[in-house]
Parts: C-alpha cells; structure tokens; sequence
C-alpha cells in the first residue's frame, strides 16, 4: 500500500505560476500494489520516482476543473483493490508491465 499525503503551497520556477499558491484535493492518495517480486520492484521504482518529484504535477484538476491543483503526472496507479470498470483497481494483468514502462521512459530504472 502507498499512501501520498500532499499539502498546499507556493508554486516554484518549475510550477505553471511561480509564486502563486497550489492547492491540494483528495488527498491522502492511496495506490495498491502485489505484494510479490515485480510488484515490490515497482515500488521501488514509484519510491524514486516520487523523490525526484515525478508523480505529482501542478495543473487543472480533473476533479474540480480548477487550475494550481497537485494532480497525477502520467504514472499510472490502482487506487482501487477491485476492478469497477474506470481502469483504477484490480485484476489487470499488464498493469506492472505498462507502468515499470512508464517510469523507465521518466529516467526511473529498475533495481
């Protein structure tokens, strides 16, 4: 389990307006992963991934439709245990492939 707890703040030089506060919505973030080789690979992929501030971005909220909100940066994550149909939980049997993928096109090696 993976929980990502964000806090508003100011945007940096690297934010869409610098200066100007971020804000945050629906978090604490809880991602889910196997509990088996691949999927503690992942995590710690996702763990530097996260360090080198690549998970989370500031931009529109797809939630609120707001701007200068914290919101996912491309990496996909299974919020959910159970599959409902929105592509968020489980079973999804090329989710560890796609997403070690994903992060080794952000720079994010394996381990």
């Amino acid at each position: 389990i993976i929980t990502y707890n964000m806090m508003p703040g100011i945007q940096t030089a690297e934010h869409p307006h610098p200066g100007t506060p971020y804000h945050v919505h629906g978090f604490p973030r809880t991602a889910f992963l196997p509990d088996n080789q691949q999927g503690n690979t992942v995590l710690k992929m996702m763990i530097t991934a996260f360090q080198r501030r690549l998970t989370f971005t500031v931009g529109t909220s797809l939630t609120t439709g707001q701007d200068d909100f914290v919101v996912w940066n491309g990496i996909q994550h299974k919020t959910k245990l159970v599959e409902n149909g929105d592509g968020h939980g489980y079973p999804d049997m090329e989710y560890l492939d796609k997403v070690t993928e994903e992060l080794e096109n952000m720079g994010v090696k394996q381990y």
